[in-house]
């Protein structure tokens, strides 16, 4: 590649860092507005800091590309960048991931850009960050997941190809975070790709791309954007820089919530949707996700569950159980005060005046878009606590949780839930 400089402060600048080609601390650059879509080409050429006439551009979308509302507006736009067009369907998985690396490194590629959801994001992004080896099988994939890039004797040679990530679906935050999630289906495991050789160099925002989503696609956005900004700011590992992105992606997705029931978003409610997936995604950078998350990985490969509802259906009871923490329960080393005032700001958030309130907030949410609350899900608490706990996410929880605790709190219905002790 010609250059694999990071992207200066603003998009079209292009200025290199000649030091190295990955840093240590990835910037990523938004792009953010309605119609900046129409700024893809540029960006493009500003991350390679070179002249778009000799990039060798790879275009990764989903399934679904042909049938949104602006693909024919993104083909237009990108026209000069003659890229190639590669469709991801299905999960990110070891195999889809070697599928897309292979495409890569076949078309010699500099850039790819990722336009696309969560799922078609992480692909771009690990296949881009694994791009600098010569050889790659799924057990490289996930080998490579067990550890962190660039560290444990995963030192890779520097990669070819950088990413650039457009989310067409808000929530995810993929578009910032240096991690890329991949379903070993087969072994029933979610993994992780981490590194900051994984985070793309640039993002564009542009509202104009959720048009033609569906309520349930919202609902889920909503939902994980929610979670992750909860989880960062209330896990052990939370820091003051990361509570304060979290709290941003709660009460940005959560001020739109009752417009995702109606359907009657506005493009200034997308563009909120937007910004607090990207907000949600610099939480879980600096303190990752904690026990929603880890429950929803059961309930997604056992289930089939959508991400963001998975993660959503045990939103409401953890803010109730980590609400109720005691010095005998804490394990937050700042102590029961502290994770008692972050549950506060996330009730405050969300505009509710207790804690009980903001919680069936989501609980009623999740009814007005016809998405399922655990008690109507067809699993054992048990099995969903079991496995939960195998994840190290759920030891990231304030208040301590052990499968005694997590069934109980997971298997006592909604209406005569009481706090776990």
């Amino acid at each position: 590649m010609r250059s694999t400089g990071a992207l200066d402060h603003e998009v079209g600048l292009g200025v290199t860092t000649a030091s190295r080609p990955v840093p240590d601390t990835i910037r990523v650059m938004p792009v953010v507005g309605p119609g900046a879509s129409a700024a893809i080409s540029e960006a493009a050429a500003s991350i390679c800091a070179g002249s778009r006439d000799w990039l060798r551009v790879m275009m990764v979308v989903g399934g679904s590309f042909d049938r949104r509302l602006w693909a024919s507006q993104i083909l237009a736009t990108t026209r000069d960048l003659n890229a190639e067009l590669y469709v991801h369907k299905g999960q990110t998985t070891p195999t889809s991931v070697v599928a897309l690396w292979t495409a890569l490194r076949r078309h010699r590629t500099d850039v790819v850009i990722a336009i696309g959801g969560g799922t078609v994001i992480d692909a771009a992004k690990a296949a881009a960050a694994l791009s600098g080896l010569r050889r790659l099988d799924e057990r490289t994939v996930v080998a490579a997941c067990h550890g962190t890039l660039g560290v444990d004797g995963l030192d890779l040679e520097d990669p070819t190809t950088v990413a650039l990530a457009v989310p067409t679906t808000p929530g995810t935050g993929a578009e910032v975070t240096p991690f890329a999630t991949i379903w070993d289906t087969g072994n029933g495991r979610k993994l992780s790709l981490t590194g900051e050789v994984v985070r793309p160099r640039c993002c564009v925002l542009d509202p104009d791309l959720l048009a033609g989503l569906d309520r349930t696609v919202l609902a889920h956005a909503a939902l994980d954007t929610m979670c992750q900004g909860a989880e960062a700011a209330w896990s052990v590992h939370s820091t003051e820089t990361s509570i304060a992105h979290g709290l941003a992606a709660v009460g940005l997705a959560g001020g739109v919530l009752d417009r995702i029931a109606q359907l009657r978003l506005r493009t200034v409610d997308k563009l909120a949707m937007l910004l607090a997936g990207h907000h949600s995604g610099q939480a879980i950078t600096l303190a990752q996700t904690s026990s929603c998350h880890a429950i929803s990985y059961p309930l997604t490969l056992r289930l089939g569950l959508a991400h963001g509802h998975a993660c959503g259906v045990s939103l409401p009871r953890l803010m109730r159980y980590n609400a109720a923490v005691t010095a005998a329960n804490c394990v937050d080393p700042r102590g029961p005060d502290h994770v008692g005032r972050v549950i506060d700001r996330i009730r405050e958030a969300l505009g509710e005046s207790t804690v009980a309130r903001a919680a069936a907030r989501i609980e009623d949410f999740l009814g007005a878009c016809g998405l399922a609350h655990f008690d109507d899900l067809p699993v054992a608490a048990d099995d969903i606590a079991t496995e939960a706990l195998s994840y190290p996410r759920c030891s990231d929880n304030p208040r301590q949780l052990t499968v005694a605790t997590l069934s109980r709190l997971l298997g006592t219905p909604v209406e005569s839930e009481e706090p776990c002790f």
